[in-house]
């Protein structure tokens, strides 16, 4: 099983009401959107049903009109609909018969077209709409590069409810669909642009994860990020080990992970002994993950978990018994015995000790 599929069957769940806040956020960014787009219009709309009620109360005063029925015959004029015979003696209201429709219809259609413009982007889930999505959002995550690693940490990234706004060059990606699908932000073009990370709203972004295969573009977009937003918190794939290190110390950059650093110590692991499922460096010291059976005479036999962590400076990550139940983080005071099978993780040097290492 790869590790795309293990993502996807995680058991974390989104609650409905986060799905429900989820809905109306977009919504509420939808209706925002479209009272920007057509403000205009509608004051104009607004001033214009106003000004025709006032001089149908100033030119017709034996009618004894209200405002709002003024209002309603400026309306009706729009649509060209006189609500009363053409005023042969008033030349002011002659002329409104006149002007009325044609300014009135002009700004409905202009507003209507904008509104078509702008739900047709949502439904395409076009740039303008993206960008739209973006500028609403706060502590969001920004991620450049939808590739294999980029979509795990995508999808990963969703599974825990984050927002999330992607910007990919590649507009034949193969990724872009479930982007689109999931209805994130997507942004197509190069992030090395400034523009591109200010329509993704960087200046408001918590973190940016840039996972390009270019070294030098996802370094220039990391710098970028931080000249715009100096508080951002980066997460930089580079696949030379000693340039992500002196990036770290040199600009300042809060994490600088090299691909081949992350993965060479679980890849070589694994030919040492087949009970190791993962490894990583931290801070020099090589961490592992191993699966180890319980057996009679073994060392971890009827050991604590918590004598565990006080001998080998190691953590039981899960427990499985005999039955087939499990338990993630057993309680310090679990006993293991003969037929238990344990995740453990803690410094190689330590658990390397044990006998018939990872054969369980």
């Amino acid at each position: 099983m790869d590790s795309g599929a293990r993502i996807n069957g995680l058991r974390i769940k989104r609650s409905r009401l986060t799905r429900m806040r989820t809905w109306v956020w977009r919504e509420w960014c939808f209706w925002r959107a479209a009272w920007k787009r057509v403000r205009l219009q509608v004051v104009i709309l607004v001033v214009l049903l106003a000004g025709g009620a006032m001089l149908f109360r100033a030119y017709e005063p034996e009618k004894s009109h209200s405002l709002p029925e003024g209002a309603y015959y400026t309306w009706s004029l729009i649509f060209g609909e006189p609500p009363e015979a053409f005023p042969r003696d008033k030349p002011v209201l002659q002329a409104l018969f006149f002007v009325v429709p044609v300014i009135g219809l002009l700004v409905i259609l202009q507003g209507l077209l904008e509104l078509s413009v702008l739900v047709g982007d949502r439904r395409h889930n076009e740039r303008a709409w993206c960008t739209v999505m973006a500028r609403q959002m706060r502590n969001h995550i920004i991620l450049v590069g939808v590739g294999k690693l980029g979509y795990r940490s995508f999808t990963l990234l969703r599974r825990l409810g984050e927002e999330v706004v992607v910007i990919e060059s590649d507009s034949t990606n193969q990724f872009l669909e479930d982007v689109r699908r999931d209805g994130s932000p997507l942004l197509i073009g190069d992030a090395r642009r400034e523009a591109l990370l200010d329509d993704a709203n960087v200046t408001r972004a918590k973190s940016i994860v840039i996972a390009t295969d270019d070294d030098i573009a996802n370094l220039e977009i990391a710098l970028d990020a931080r000249k715009l937003n100096p508080d951002i918190h980066v997460i930089l794939r580079l696949f030379d080990q000693n340039m992500a290190d002196k990036i770290r110390e040199g600009f300042g950059i809060r994490v600088a992970m090299s691909t081949s650093a992350i993965s060479a110590p679980g890849f070589a692991l694994r030919a040492v002994a087949p009970g190791i499922v993962g490894g990583t460096i931290v801070n020099d010291t090589l961490l592992v993950t191993l699966r180890h059976s319980v057996k009679d005479g073994d060392p971890l036999a009827g050991l604590t978990v918590a004598d565990v962590m006080r001998k080998y400076s190691a953590g039981i990550v899960e427990r499985k018994v005999s039955s087939g139940a499990r338990a993630l983080y057993p309680p310090p005071e679990t006993v293991l015995g003969p037929g238990d099978e344990v995740l453990m993780q803690g410094p190689y040097e330590n658990l390397s000790g044990l006998e018939k290492l990872g054969r369980g």
